[in-house]
């Protein structure tokens, strides 16, 4: 299954009476080359299977360890696929209920996790954390010729389109006379400088119309970024083409890469989008913290944003990636932080919540908001590691 947010989505609907079980592994590159042994990857995820249904055995009911028992048996093939050395993506999961329903799998050329979760809905913060440091990008190869167009996501490289110049056919009319003449000579240089400042026009003013065209591509795509590289000038009358209101930001860079194959194009633009992605996701969150000082729609810190998620005004959720956080749950099922008390609940009503970024997530997609998780530096204008851009 590729990924795109719609997927997420879907995933994030996933819901099971018993539970749905999310199995994440990533592949260590070496140890696929060895096939005399199994690989370390299979072992973890095999252990931990065997906790859950230990666990599942001694602690839950025992509807549940048989069910989960016979659930485990049917997915023996989906399984070794997962697990397999062989089959495509370095980072892989698996999403099944327990009870009934499909099976889900998912398969990126990034690294994931090795974890098992069986919990009432998927576990997809892992998917998350990918989504928004190797998510979806473009890049466009600008050459006097064609624009090459290259969908970039979780280490993959695309080309999707291809956009061709072909030229006007004037240069026979518009060139000097023959060479045999050279009483006419002078005459021809600037009827050929003459042709060469049309074309060069031309190709420009097509360069402009390609605008609409590659903005279609990054609404269609997710881009939340777009590299544009090649010899400056044509790649700066692109540029102007590009609607004002264009969803991604616009990075440039002046390099003639237009016969690069395409892992070559996307380790040239990879760092520029990088560093694009880094920008982005600060502005998101210093953005955040500048509505919620100043009573806007924002939200900074772990009350605030947990309130604002259940109250459905989240636009756009904003986490630390390396953060876990533990809270509450009121008898009427509200959440709040851990250590907090809400007014009118005793502390002896409240239910431990330890789960609570996962919790955070739900909510999220439950009222189709966009999440963004956020690395150290980006996150830093957030108390708590946690934040929202609020729709109201």
């Amino acid at each position: 299954m590729s990924l795109d947010w719609m997927t997420m989505r879907q995933l994030a609907s996933l819901a099971d009476p018993v539970g749905v079980l999310s199995i994440y592994v990533t592949l260590d590159l070496p140890e696929r080359a060895e096939a005399s042994r199994k690989p370390a990857w299979e072992l973890r995820i095999r252990h931990q299977l065997g906790q859950l249904r230990d666990r599942l055995r001694r602690d839950g009911p025992r509807e549940h360890w048989k069910a989960f028992a016979h659930r485990l048996d049917e997915l023996r093939l989906p399984l070794e696929r997962l697990l397999d050395p062989a089959a495509p993506g370095q980072g892989r999961a698996l999403f099944a209920g327990v009870a009934d329903g499909r099976v889900h799998t998912v398969e990126l050329q990034v690294p994931l996790v090795d974890r098992v979760v069986m919990e009432p809905r998927a576990y997809l913060r892992p998917l998350v954390a990918a989504w928004s440091s190797a998510g979806p990008a473009g890049a466009v190869s600008v050459s006097a010729t064609e624009l090459r167009v290259v969908d970039l996501r979780f280490g993959r490289a695309e080309v999707v389109d291809t956009i061709r110049y072909e030229g006007t056919g004037e240069q026979r009319a518009l060139k000097g006379p023959a060479a045999g003449n050279p009483a006419l000579s002078q005459h021809g240089a600037p009827q050929h400088d003459l042709f060469e400042r049309r074309e060069e026009d031309r190709l420009l003013r097509f360069l402009r119309t390609a605008g609409p065209r590659l903005a279609q591509h990054v609404t269609h795509r997710e881009w939340g970024d777009l590299a544009l590289t090649g010899e400056a000038t044509l790649v700066q009358a692109v540029r102007e083409g590009l609607p004002p209101a264009l969803p991604a930001e616009v990075v440039t860079l002046d390099h003639p890469v237009s016969s690069l194959p395409r892992p070559r194009l996307a380790a040239t633009v990879t760092p520029a989008l990088e560093q694009a992605r880094q920008r982005r996701h600060r502005a998101l969150a210093e953005r955040a913290r500048g509505n919620a000082l100043s009573a806007n729609a924002g939200a900074c810190g772990l009350g605030e944003t947990l309130g604002a998620l259940q109250q459905g005004r989240v636009a756009h959720l904003l986490l630390d990636a390396d953060r876990q956080w533990a809270g509450s749950r009121t008898p009427d099922g509200f959440l709040v932080p851990g250590g907090e008390l809400p007014p009118g609940v005793a502390a002896a009503d409240l239910c431990p919540e330890p789960h609570l970024g996962e919790r955070m997530l739900e909510l999220a997609f439950r009222d189709g908001a966009r999440v963004t998780m956020l690395d150290p530096d980006a996150v830093a204008p957030l108390a708590d590691g946690a934040g929202a851009i609020l729709r109201w």
